[in-house]
């Protein structure tokens, strides 16, 4: 017997199910790949900062940037204030992470994700015109409003990727969100090996163009999710008014933009994969279910609007979710250890990407823009690695795996350019030149996919392991920590680089995997893996009723029980449906 009061997470796991049944359901020829588009607005969006971060490590590396900004020319020593500027980014991440993340539990995520997007975009385009960054100081602070906008992005869009997501798949989607940040550095890395290598023959610096380009993305993300997105329907369960009405209503708009109808009826379709499929649609789920699963089959009426946004605590949200964050159930073994790893993984992931362009200009590598492009796509089998193993395996053993296998790639980047310049200083004749950019190029490869897999891991662990009343203030605070990794990076590269005397390029390296390798022992304190469960719902509750949901004793109630209300909640889906079905035709906008 069916569960008669579903939660979101079985609707989600029913629309999934519904899909997987759909496509193998139908002959091999007749089968064709429906792009759910949500989930690519999502991509694109997580793309788009990609774009917007890296495209300062091409700009570091080219001459005429140096020559208009640091007055520089082909000099890496003489770019005094690089530092600040790599740096601005990170700082603008931090304020945007701290502030949108805590935001986007009162406003919503959605109206977060798209004001990030949009303060991104038009930094970004404004970063790239003379007139409003004709000097290294204006740039800079636009680079700071840019990082503002991305800050503002992260937290509220894993938010959304993992509240949307089925259990049964929750790894394989916020993963497939999180590997389009390999979509926008291939994007960036291929835009750079075009443009950088033209001669253009007037006074708009190619740099400029350059920019303006990247900031492209952004609109784009921000179109795409406002037209496909809708709002987490969880959050219409912990806003001011718990509105079991919306949170059923969007749940049902996710369904017909994945090209399922939904129909008022009760019954299921056949949950036999074996089976030749049927074109019943899924039910319609409506605030009665939602309601009677989550405070009336427990028989404890509890209700979660008290403990989020009772009138009493509006002017203290803030405070509250701060102390939530840093109670004693979540500091010990989910908020201090998620910090720990945001920063080791920023520091040693933003300090190479940023100056990795830099430091193959210093070790005087041919084909910049050739190998910068290999370096960006070598995040492809991390993303793979990620998709077909993280729910498989689960989140710690990828996330250690990933750490460890980076630092020694690092490790093995750093002896070879060090003995490389042992030779160059002994003025040998040497014959393996294409052995050791041979090796360069592999180790930064391999750094960069088991990079991937471990900010894919992250990013996955990060939105499960805090409650959803405080998951997205709790995704700011991870990602504000991991800013603050990334500000001191820039600054002790930046002065490594400058002032290393040809053995600055290897040093950078080994902070970087020394970094690494510390953060690697710590997933082990976190709290259990979430692979596959359910979301936890409530900050406020002990271990063992983490969830609203997880309260419930029994799947179903008796029939006795259910007599009544089973005929009163078919009542209300047909209502329900025909003003539902007349609103989605019309193409409201999403509910903000």
């Amino acid at each position: 017997m069916a569960k008669d009061n579903r939660s979101i997470d079985d609707f989600l796991s029913e629309l999934y199910a519904y899909k997987h049944r759909a496509y193998y359901g139908e002959t091999p020829r007749k089968r064709r790949c429906e792009i759910p588009l949500p989930l690519v607005a999502l991509c694109i969006a997580n793309s788009s900062d990609a774009t917007e971060i890296l495209m300062l490590s091409y700009l570091l590396a080219d001459s005429k940037f140096r020559d208009d900004m640091f007055s520089g020319g082909d000099s890496t020593s003489s770019m005094q204030g690089a530092d600040y500027l790599a740096s601005s980014i990170f700082a603008g991440m931090l304020f945007g992470g701290l502030v949108l993340g805590f935001v986007s539990d009162r406003i919503g995520r959605r109206p977060a994700l798209l004001l990030g997007l949009m303060t991104n975009s038009v930094a970004g385009m404004c970063s790239s015109l003379s007139i409003l960054a004709p000097s290294f100081v204006q740039l800079t602070i636009w680079r700071f409003i840019a990082g503002v906008g991305i800050g503002a992005t992260v937290p509220p869009l894993f938010t959304l990727a993992s509240e949307w997501s089925p259990r049964e798949g929750r790894g394989v989607f916020v993963t497939a969100v999180a590997s389009f940040w390999m979509v926008g550095s291939i994007f960036v890395s291929s835009l750079a090996w075009c443009l950088f290598q033209l001669d253009l023959k007037h006074e708009l610096p190619i740099w400029r163009i350059f920019a303006a380009i990247c900031a492209l993305p952004s609109f784009l993300g921000a179109w795409m999710v406002y037209k496909y997105v809708p709002e987490s329907p969880r959050f219409f369960l912990t806003a001011e008014k718990c509105d079991y009405e919306l949170a059923a209503k969007v749940c049902n708009q996710m369904a017909m933009l994945l090209n399922i109808h939904v129909t008022p009826g009760h019954e299921k379709v056949s949950t036999l994969l074996g089976a030749a499929f049927n074109h019943r649609a899924v039910h319609s789920l409506t605030k009665d279910e939602l309601f009677s699963h989550y405070q009336e089959a427990d028989g404890n009426n509890f209700n979660f609007t008290e403990n989020i946004h009772s009138p009493t605590n509006q002017a203290t949200t803030s405070l509250n979710t701060l102390r939530k964050l840093y109670s004693s159930r979540l500091l010990p073994r989910t908020t201090l250890p998620l910090q720990l790893l945001w920063f080791c993984l920023s520091f040693a992931f933003y300090g190479i990407s940023t100056w990795i362009n830099t430091l193959f200009v210093a070790i005087q590598l041919e084909n910049l823009y050739f190998i910068s492009f290999l370096f960006a796509l070598a995040s492809l089998p991390g993303n793979i690695a990620t998709i077909v193993y993280s729910d498989k395996c689960g989140r710690k053993k990828m996330l250690i795996g990933g750490l460890i296998g980076a630092a020694c790639a690092l490790v093995l980047f750093a002896t070879i350019v060090y003995a490389g310049a042992i030779q160059d200083n002994d003025e040998q004749i040497s014959t393996s030149t294409s052995m050791k950019t041979f090796g360069i190029v592999l180790c930064a490869c391999a750094f960069q996919a088991f990079a991937t897999i471990c900010w894919n891991t992250i990013d996955i662990i990060t939105a499960e392991m805090f409650p959803t009343n405080v998951r997205s203030a709790g995704m700011g605070v991870c990602t504000a920590t991991g800013r603050l990794g990334g500000i001191l990076a820039q600054c002790v590269n930046a002065k490594l680089i400058t002032d290393g005397e040809g053995t600055g390029t290897s040093w950078v390296l080994v902070v970087a995997s020394i970094t690494l390798l510390f953060g690697a022992g710590t997933p082990l304190i976190l709290d259990r893996d979430m692979t596959k469960e359910e979301l936890q719902d409530d900050a406020n509750d002990d271990e063992s009723t983490d969830c609203f949901c997880s309260k419930r004793q029994k799947d179903h109630l008796s029939d006795e029980e259910i007599d009544t209300p089973r005929l009163q909640l078919q009542s209300s889906r047909s209502l329900e449906y025909q003003s539902f079905q007349q609103e989605v035709e019309s193409n409201e906008p999403f509910l903000l």
